[in-house]
């Protein structure tokens, strides 16, 4: 099998991309850009502006929320989960921290084409939009307790 056929394979397994037809699924691999982080490693800090949209290849990343000045963990997201998607949605700022738990392969894909494709793929940014919101409210409730 080909990396291409081994990518096309693996978009076709993560989560909401499942929703897109081969072509677009060829559309975002086109603009992915590998990349790697290690044990600690921040990927995205809470309050950066939103450039691109993450699918984890392989790995676990820890998802932290500033709780009045402490880091809360609010989720761990394993292989084939994304992240990302409010910040590139809505042009707000990043709303967690997303931390890297031992190794962590990711594909990057840059706003300008995550937007494209939702564009041309609507139900999938309504799935995206539901997901984000409801992640938020999940955050939110996450950060209340104690």
């Amino acid at each position: 099998m080909t990396d291409i056929e081994e990518a096309l394979r693996f978009f076709s397994n993560a989560r909401f991309l499942r929703m897109l037809d081969s072509e677009g699924r060829k559309k975002l691999l086109a603009s992915a850009q590998a990349v790697t982080f290690t044990d600690g490693q921040a990927v995205v800090r809470e309050g950066e502006p939103g450039d691109s949209l993450y699918i984890i290849v392989s790995g676990i990343a820890s998802v932290v929320a500033d709780n009045f000045g402490e880091e809360k963990k609010v989720a761990e997201l394993s292989d084939g989960s994304f992240f990302g998607e409010m910040a590139v949605i809505t042009d707000q700022p990043r709303s967690a921290s997303v931390i890297a738990l031992g190794d962590l392969s990711l594909l990057k894909i840059p706003k300008k084409d995550v937007l494209q494709i939702l564009e041309e793929y609507p139900k999938v940014k309504e799935v995206v939009a539901k997901i984000g919101l409801a992640r938020t409210e999940d955050t939110m409730e996450k950060i209340l307790e104690d």
